[in-house]
């Protein structure tokens, strides 16, 4: 059936379409204000990024070895003052008349980071590096010293660790142990008399090798020596000596006990080793023949 009043029906839905759309401007309008109202906060950037990974001395807080950290005195070009971690960041030439680098503290740790520290002719008695009296718990380690006017290392310290040392060409001996000390896969060679001096009781000086020490043919010097009680002596490979002891300990400073195994001695015949009946010595095996070891003994000592 038709609408009786078509107009009117018409005009209804006219109204309500009219009355929708008036809402969605009002809505529409009144969110517009209150984005307006509430702030979006500067657009000005506040700055370049900060850094985001850990510097160098935050990971492993270390200092070079040089005149602006490490200043000198008159004693030595470089000296170390201050207790902490110490490094090489390029090969050290000596200076006339002074030590290369001198260590006055305890509590230190010297990387040479594969640098040499190599002295320079001059007169008097110097060292590539020098421990003084009275410092403890310190290492050196991993790079090459040598050509100094007397000693490569001059050890004096309680507690220092020599490893992973190339000591050469010094002009008298390679390293000098003078207190407590270890010495461990270490090089020694070309030094005028002594690879390895042992000065101190209770040292152990193993897992090294000294080559062509003694080059002065001294009869009572050699690649390892021995002038303290007490120290071990162990797993050392000795060559190519002049004219005195691949392994000796010295009897007029009557030394005793200590012990010595596990050796090889090459080049210096029947002084291969040198010592009196006070010290514990693994069984000596000399002259072996064609290369056949015939001594089963897992301390002996083997000479060539």
């Amino acid at each position: 059936m038709k609408s009786t009043y078509p107009e009117f029906g018409g005009s209804r839905i006219k109204t309500r379409n009219l009355f929708q759309l008036t809402v969605v401007l009002l809505l529409t309008a009144f969110c517009a204000g209150v984005a307006t109202c509430l702030g979006q906060g500067s657009l000005t950037p506040p700055g370049p990024p900060g850094p985001t990974m850990l510097t160098l001395s935050q990971l492993q807080a270390r200092t070079p070895v040089d005149a602006v950290h490490t200043p000198g005195n008159a004693n030595g070009e470089f000296a170390i003052t201050n207790p902490g971690s110490y490094y090489l960041t390029t090969n050290i030439v000596g200076v006339s008349g002074k030590d290369g680098i001198d260590i006055y503290t305890n509590n230190v740790t010297l990387d040479l980071n594969g640098f040499s520290l190599w002295g320079v002719a001059s007169g008097g008695y110097y060292q590539g590096v020098q421990v003084f009296p009275g410092c403890t718990n310190v290492t050196v380690q991993n790079g090459a010293i040598g050509g100094w006017s007397e000693h490569g290392i001059y050890s004096q310290g309680n507690n220092v660790t020599l490893e992973h040392l190339s000591v050469s060409e010094n002009s008298y001996y390679g390293i000098v142990l003078v207190n407590v000390s270890t010495v461990r896969y270490c090089m020694t060679s070309a030094n005028r008399y002594i690879g390895i001096a042992v000065l101190a009781n209770g040292c152990l000086v193993a897992d090294n090798t000294c080559s062509g020490d003694d080059w002065g043919n001294s009869s009572s010097d050699g690649g390892i020596i021995v002038e303290g009680n007490y120290n071990r002596i162990e797993n050392n490979h000795v060559t190519g000596l002049g004219g005195g002891y691949g392994i000796g300990v010295e009897t007029f400073a009557q030394c005793t006990n200590n012990i010595i195994v596990r050796n090889s001695v090459e080049g210096s015949g029947t002084s291969d080793y040198s010592f009196n009946s006070l010290q514990a010595v693994g069984p000596v095996i000399t002259n072996t023949v064609s290369g056949i070891i015939t001594n089963s003994n897992p301390w002996a000592n083997f000479g060539f």
